[in-house]
Order: C-alpha cells, then sequence, then structure tokens
C-alpha cells in the first residue's frame, strides 16, 4: 500500500533539511551565497521548514499549480503554518524535524 500523498511530502521535507547545513531560519530558501531564493529555485541550498514543505510538494507533484496548497494541507490537521513558522523560527532545526515526525507518526 502506497501512503498517502501527504506523508511523502513530509517525509521528502524532512529529507530535504535532515542536514542542519540544509536548513535556514528567516527566509524560505538561500542560495549558495546566503541570499533569498525561492524554495523551488535550482539555487537553493538551504530552506526552512515551509519552504522545504513547498519543495517536497512541487517535486512529487510534477510541478503541479496546487504544489503550495498541498503543502500547507500536509501540516492538518496536528498543525498550521503559523506553527512551523513558529518551530522553524523560535525552536529551531530540531523543533521542526520533531513535528515532522510527529506528522509522519500521526499517519
Amino acid at each position: 500500500m502506497s501512503k498517502p500523498l501527504k506523508v511523502q511530502i513530509v517525509e521528502l521535507a524532512r529529507t530535504l533539511i535532515a542536514d542542519e547545513e540544509h536548513w535556514c531560519r528567516n527566509e524560505l530558501a538561500r542560495d549558495v551565497r546566503g541570499m533569498d531564493v525561492c524554495p523551488l529555485s535550482d539555487s537553493a541550498v538551504q530552506r526552512c521548514g515551509l519552504g522545504a514543505l513547498v519543495a517536497a510538494a512541487y517535486d512529487i507533484t510534477g510541478g503541479q499549480p496546487g504544489a503550495y496548497d498541498l503543502a500547507i494541507r500536509a501540516l492538518k490537521p496536528l498543525y498550521n503554518t503559523a506553527t512551523l513558522v513558529k518551530a522553524n523560527e523560535v525552536g529551531g532545526h530540531a523543533a521542526v524535524l520533531a513535528l515532522f515526525d510527529e506528522i509522519i507518526a500521526a499517519s
């Protein structure tokens, strides 16, 4: 049995930022120079939790227009975007990974 789309998105997002060197605060994504870039950009080397979800949803859906919405819905019903942003900005890398782990375990 295949995993629900939401779980696939969260698992890939977690993989994208599992190494703390690929995670960031204050921006959705950054390039190698630390400049703000779109999380879907090929030049993105760091992403915040939300940026990782967006990139994962986009990759999994093959770039479907609804990828951003899927990224947001992957958090529900346990969390919302504000919770993820707070975990990212206040709690840090470990807090984002823990949040992703909770979503995966609950599904």
